[in-house]
């Protein structure tokens, strides 16, 4: 269980720092203008927390989840991706406590 924190908080520091470098390049507001996108982040969560017993499966998703970030950044834009990662920790937040806590 300890492994698994510590691999769970390497990859969410590395999740938030994608995070934070994507909203530094342009102006995103703290509402969720890019509904679709909020949605998809929501949908991505859900699919987290479906593996989430399942350590390896759960460090993939995750890393996807990454992935999927710097690409809506790049193409979509910074508001987009930050639509989606709140649509993603909404959703974990609200569904799942446990990972929750673990992660953010």
């Amino acid at each position: 269980m300890k492994l698994r924190n510590t691999l769970l908080s390497i990859i969410f520091a590395t999740f938030a720092s994608v995070v934070v470098g994507c909203g530094a390049k342009g102006n995103v507001s703290p509402d969720v203008k890019d509904r679709k996108a909020y949605s998809l982040g929501r949908e991505h969560a859900r699919r987290v927390i479906a593996v989430s017993d399942d350590e390896a499966a759960l460090q993939d998703a995750l890393l996807d989840v990454r992935a999927r970030i710097t690409n809506i950044n790049d193409r979509l834009g910074p508001q987009a991706s930050a639509d989606y990662e709140r649509g993603f920790v909404d959703c974990i937040t609200e569904e799942e406590d446990s990972l929750a806590k673990v992660l953010f």
